[in-house]
């Protein structure tokens, strides 16, 4: 976003579906595939053409703060109920200001008791409040767009929540402390209730590691299960590799933010999915059990077995066993699962029997930078002692020895390289193993090398500046009495409109400019 956020892609769901696991399975990701790419926008691009034939798109609802509106929200919305997904997102702004902002507290009695203080309920009712707002910007802009159900829509859409530091904070006005890290967590924490109160079901956030830091100190305990956007990657391969990044929010990493052709482009990481299976060695097959996990459901949940009996059996509580010792092979057990309200979905559950299961290290993604002194450690379950590795095909920059042990050799280029082979124990027991590492360039860093054009006092001027790592809408500041905005970037050069006061004296200033990803840089202009 320009300085702001985007959205989850994937359609609300309309019931509740159950998705089972067996416990302790470790998950792994989907398959990556172009309709998972789109673009977010806001009042930035209300004077450009919008990018043409978006799978999905992310439309910011506010003018760069709270408690604003985006001026060409209905357009934008139209373009993105026209994507290929044709579910659009929002994503609202977020900041912490303070008393003395226009639209803090006073007096109010809900959700929290706010008597118009600095303080940890009061910055709780001005995310509550913001959260309001930014809704109403969305359901007034479905009524201008003909909705009939403007308040259902907004409700189904998928929700982001831009925490930036080009924004007013507590802990960037009067530094960090546990009082200002508290009140600004608070403020997110209003927002996301506010949300939750007014019935929508996705809400995640958007920031990067460093400004999360910044903005609330880095605790995440309040936002464990909320899903991260993160900007600040230089290609689609690198946002990629990104989604195997650890979130800073302790949830999942469900969508990265890269430039493309001219605009923020977005890039949605796949959902997490299990294989469904598990493994034990021949001579340990009589023994085996495991418990089936659902999620999704609202309390306990009844399976009923369809098909796979009698070698496996699964009881009514999901408890998965087998009748006796069982020869080398595969035996599937699939069936229906419900809970007391109606929700309902199926199961499929595969016991491989003298087969080694590869378990995680499966993927992995490091920068080109470090990519030549990578290492990992390959691991299977189900062997009886160790486990040999023999490697058939792959890279010959990627080598997995016969421990197991994968390593590269000489330094990597962007992209992905596999290795794969087969594992065997001294019982007899037998598998495969694969291997996947993506190498991503880091990211670029701006760099402002000339400016064209000067500033002139009581005048609105455009000026462009020139370098490199310009992604992502920057927000651009200078000295009081001093506006500047972005409104197109290319990566290369920014188009900045700039606006002086009358009064201001003329002479040479600083542009600051403020990427997404926290990264920043200078550049000196004239005024005259």
């Amino acid at each position: 976003m320009q300085s702001l956020l985007t959205k989850l892609t994937a359609a609300v769901l309309v019931a509740a579906v159950l998705l089972v696991i067996p416990a302790g399975t470790d998950l792994a990701g989907a398959t990556i595939t172009s309709a998972s790419t789109g673009f977010d926008i806001s009042f930035p691009q209300c004077s450009e053409p919008l990018p043409s034939s978006p799978i999905f798109g992310v439309v910011g609802v506010n003018g760069g703060s709270t408690f604003t509106a985006n001026p060409c929200l209905p357009r934008e919305l139209t373009w993105a109920e026209n994507a290929g997904s044709q579910t659009p997102s929002f994503y609202a702004n977020t900041e912490n200001p303070g008393p003395g902002h226009s639209n803090w507290p006073t007096n109010q009695q809900t959700p929290r008791l706010c008597s118009g203080a600095n303080s940890v309920p009061c910055s709780y009712d001005f995310g509550w409040n913001a959260a309001r707002l930014s809704f109403s910007n969305a359901t007034n802009a479905e009524i201008a767009g003909g909705s009939t159900s403007p308040a259902a829509q907004a409700v189904a859409s998928p929700w982001w929540l831009d925490v930036e530091t080009g924004n007013d904070w507590e802990t960037i006005a009067s530094g960090r402390s546990a009082t200002s890290d508290a009140n600004d967590q608070a403020m997110l924490e209003g927002m996301l209730a506010s949300f939750a109160n007014i019935g929508v079901t996705s809400v995640g956030i958007y920031s990067t590691p460093s400004q999360w830091k910044t903005i609330t100190g880095g605790t995440g305990s309040a936002f464990p299960s909320v899903p991260a956007w993160i900007p600040g990657f230089a290609t689609l391969t690198s946002a990629q590799a990104a989604c195997a990044t650890a979130s800073f929010l302790g949830g999942r990493v469900a969508m990265i933010q890269y430039p493309s052709r001219g605009y923020d482009g977005d890039y949605v990481c796949g959902l997490l999915n299990s294989p469904l299976a598990t493994s034990v060695s021949v001579a340990n097959s009589a023994a085996f059990s495991d418990q089936l996990i659902s999620t999704n459901n609202n309390g306990a949940v009844t399976y009923v077995q369809s098909s796979g009996s009698p070698q496996i059996v699964v009881s009514a509580s999901g408890l998965v066993t087998t009748d006796g010792a069982l020869t080398p092979g595969s035996y599937v057990a699939s069936g229906t699962t419900s809970d007391a309200t109606g929700d309902t979905g199926t199961f499929n559950f595969t016991l491989k029997v003298g087969n080694l299961v590869q378990r995680i290290p499966m993927d992995a993604s490091v920068l080109t930078t470090a990519s030549s002194s990578f290492h990992d450690q390959l691991n299977v379950g189900a062997n009886l002692g160790a486990v040999t590795y023999t490697q058939t095909t792959g890279s010959a920059h990627l080598s997995v020895s016969s421990s197991g042990l994968v390593t590269t050799s000489g330094v990597l280029r962007e992209g992905s390289y596999i290795a794969n082979g087969t594992t065997g124990d001294a019982t007899g027991d037998t598998g495969t193993f694969t291997f996947k590492l993506k190498v991503s360039t880091p990211l670029i860093p701006p760099i402002a090398t000339s400016i064209h054009g000067y500033v002139v006092a009581g005048r609105t001027v455009t000026l462009a500046i020139h370098g490199s790592g310009f992604y992502g809408h920057p927000f651009i500041s200078s000295h009081n009495g001093t506006r500047a905005s972005v409104i197109r970037d290319t990566g290369e050069i920014l188009i900045v409109r700039v606006t002086a006061s009358s009064r201001s004296r003329n002479g040479v200033f600083t542009f600051t400019i403020r990427l997404s990803n926290g990264e920043s840089c200078k550049i000196r202009y004239n005024q005259r």
